[in-house]
């Protein structure tokens, strides 16, 4: 591969192809992205023998206490049956529990355990290096824009699919 000088003046991967179809190469470069963060992070939390995902359910649980299944699956972006097979690893664990809701008899509440707070944040610092290997060729302005565009872009694709 060859590569180019980023704005920068660090060496950078060379864009895809010029004959590639623009509209095209984003989605490809955003499953690429995507590719390469769940295999780097797969490597970083290995010694946990957490996946990404878990970790980001994890994340979420500790933004957000008390969150139902459902909810933690809407925000996590998964079905309900997978959300319900990583919470109950994470739960055998004693990384999670599950709490009764007080307005509901049958509802309950996710929080992380003792445990869980502890590991996440031994995680987090995994988490971060992916970000500044990510961020770490860009400059603040260009790390800004990017977090803008992702945000913008992945309300508009979760806005079509709503509307589905």
């Amino acid at each position: 591969m060859s590569t180019a000088t980023s704005p920068t003046g660090d060496a950078s991967p060379a864009p895809a192809d010029s004959d590639m179809e623009p509209a095209t190469y984003v989605v490809d470069a955003v499953a690429r992205l995507q590719r390469a963060v769940f295999a780097i992070g797969s490597q970083r939390l290995q010694p946990w023998n957490m996946t990404l995902s878990s970790y980001t359910a994890l994340r979420v649980m500790a933004n957000r206490p008390e969150l139902t299944l459902a909810q933690l699956a809407r925000r996590c972006f998964v079905k309900p049956q997978t959300m319900t097979r990583i919470v109950s690893e994470l739960e055998r664990r004693g990384l999670v529990q599950r709490l009764p809701r007080p307005e509901s008899e049958r509802a309950l509440s996710l929080s992380l355990t003792d445990r869980g707070h502890t590991s996440l944040a031994a995680m987090n610092t995994e988490v971060n290096k992916i970000n500044q290997t990510i961020t770490g060729v860009l400059s603040p302005e260009q790390v800004d824009q990017l977090d803008s565009l992702l945000r913008l872009c992945a309300l508009t694709v979760e806005t079509e699919l709503k509307e589905r």
